[in-house]
């Protein structure tokens, strides 16, 4: 390496100072060789996969409030972990999810997409809910007009080159 960062640091002086340029490439003709123009890249591990979902909810009474707000305690609930019974010092998992792409095929039955990559179990990273996307506004009773609720997901399993032939 101290070769050839000399040989490339003559050349390029003799090359500056005679204003004649090619001087490495000639070198490189002469002994037979070409600089490689390809980059390394160093493989360290593969990600786990993470899927998004938006939702946006508008409920248009006190029920579908109710409900919405369920919905969002629900998923809020099942992505924290909580504290152990027998030691305060430990904490339980937050639950797994597993996250299915389904249709309604022309026979009526329910059928899982084989036109959808499959997702291995998950667990939710974040939940984000926007109860103001459109600006402040409310219902008389004070609850909001639409809430936008955004889901992460992240893959708990290393997808290999046998996980994609099973349709992952």
């Amino acid at each position: 390496a101290l070769t050839e960062a000399a040989k490339t640091l003559g050349l390029g002086l003799a090359e500056g100072v005679t204003s004649a340029e090619g001087g490495y490439e000639l070198l490189n003709k002469v002994y037979g060789r070409s600089q490689n123009p390809y980059m390394e890249v160093l493989f360290n591990a593969p990600e786990l996969r993470s899927f998004s979902y938006s939702f946006t909810f508008a409920p248009r009474n006190k029920e579908e409030t109710a409900d919405v707000q369920n919905i969002i305690k629900l998923f809020r609930f099942h992505m924290s972990p909580e504290l152990r019974n027998d030691h305060n010092m430990f904490l339980t998992l937050p639950s797994e999810f597993d996250i299915y792409y389904m249709y309604i095929g022309s026979d009526g039955t329910v059928k899982e997409n084989p036109y959808v990559n499959k997702i291995s179990t998950c667990v939710l990273e974040s939940c984000a809910v926007d109860y103001t996307p459109n600006g402040v506004k409310a219902h008389p009773d004070g609850s909001p007009v639409i809430i936008k609720m955004t889901l992460g997901f992240k893959e708990m399993d290393m997808i290999t080159k046998d996980s994609v032939v099973d349709g992952y």
